[in-house]
């Protein structure tokens, strides 16, 4: 596939070939909008040097995931640092591919910004993001598409009730505006730790049989556990 550096090992050790994976990872050491720390190019390195020592076996679930998982990593994809407009071009063709393969396609970040590229692959998809951030500003700091702006344009072409936001605790007067207008479902860290059951029930009821694009920003972490992140609140 073009674009990409084959990278080893890849996430988790698992290296079947492609034609043959259900699941597909792909990192995108994406770091040009960065305002406050940059390092989100290390990022894929770093997950699949951790994954390394995960355990696949879920107890409560009782299997191991990769049982059932085929799992091929396709290294990283190409990020062209004074280019955000061609190294969009690229995630979403990757994304494109993957998925019009019939495969699950994972992204290892690198900055936010990456979803508001490959969302645009997936048509009636719900979003939800687990984000200390709202990520709604129109521009930040001059930029229409950045790290703080990334869910805005993503409802420039998705409906905000398919958007959900989960342990947002942080944002400024205009996003609480925005959001509050456009009916954005949001539920903070507080809510998230009171009932976290009940608000996955909600959002499964919500989502239904939807497909879902799961984004994860690592600053919905509590700092004290997480402190490395570009913009921790």
């Amino acid at each position: 596939m073009e674009w990409l550096t084959p990278v080893k090992p890849g996430f988790g050790g698992f290296d079947e070939p492609y034609e043959r994976a259900n699941v597909v990872f792909v990192g995108v050491p994406l770091d040009i909008t960065s305002s406050y720390r940059s390092g989100y190019r290390f990022g894929p390195a770093r997950i699949r040097e951790a994954s390394a020592n995960l355990e696949t076996y879920l107890m409560a679930a009782g299997l191991d995931v990769f049982e059932r998982l085929n799992i091929s990593d396709l290294g990283d994809l190409e990020v062209t640092p004074t280019d955000l407009k061609a190294t969009g071009e690229r995630i979403l063709r990757t994304v494109q591919r993957i998925k019009g393969d019939e495969k699950m396609p994972v992204l290892l970040g690198g900055e936010h910004t990456l979803t508001y590229f490959a969302t645009q692959a997936f048509d009636d998809v719900f979003v939800v993001q687990l984000d200390a951030h709202r990520d709604l500003r129109d521009e930040y700091l001059g930029d229409k598409i950045c790290h703080a702006t990334v869910m805005r344009r993503v409802l420039d072409f998705l409906p905000p009730e398919r958007l959900v936001q989960v342990g947002v605790r942080s944002c400024s007067k205009e996003e609480a505006e925005f959001a509050r207008e456009a009916k954005i479902l949001a539920y903070s860290s507080e809510q998230v730790i009171d009932d976290a059951s009940r608000i996955i029930a909600e959002v499964r009821k919500l989502v239904g049989k939807a497909r879902v694009y799961l984004t994860i920003d690592l600053d919905v972490l509590d700092p004290a556990f997480a402190p490395g992140v570009a913009t921790p609140e």
